[in-house]
């Protein structure tokens, strides 16, 4: 069960795109839960994300640095959905 999203974001187009491609897949899923969008450089280190975009499901680092599609997000949120 997902009860947490944070997405950690620096700004870049890259994460612009993938956290778009984020709510786009929660809402094609019918999953409705609000997303944490993190951009705050203090609290990257804090939660272990050393490269963008970043997204911690339930406390669980699951991806970073990576360039998120909707098809790679649904794949994420399927997997945690247990």
């Amino acid at each position: 069960m997902i009860d947490k999203i944070q997405f950690f974001t620096a700004g870049c187009p890259r994460s612009q795109i993938s956290g778009k491609n984020l709510k786009k897949a929660l809402t094609e899923m019918q999953i409705d839960i609000e997303i944490e969008m993190i951009d705050e450089p203090a609290l990257f280190k804090e939660h272990g994300v050393n490269s963008f975009p970043g997204i911690k499901i339930n406390g669980q680092l699951i991806s970073e640095g990576g360039f998120l599609s909707v098809e790679r997000c649904k794949e994420i949120l399927s997997e945690q959905r247990g």
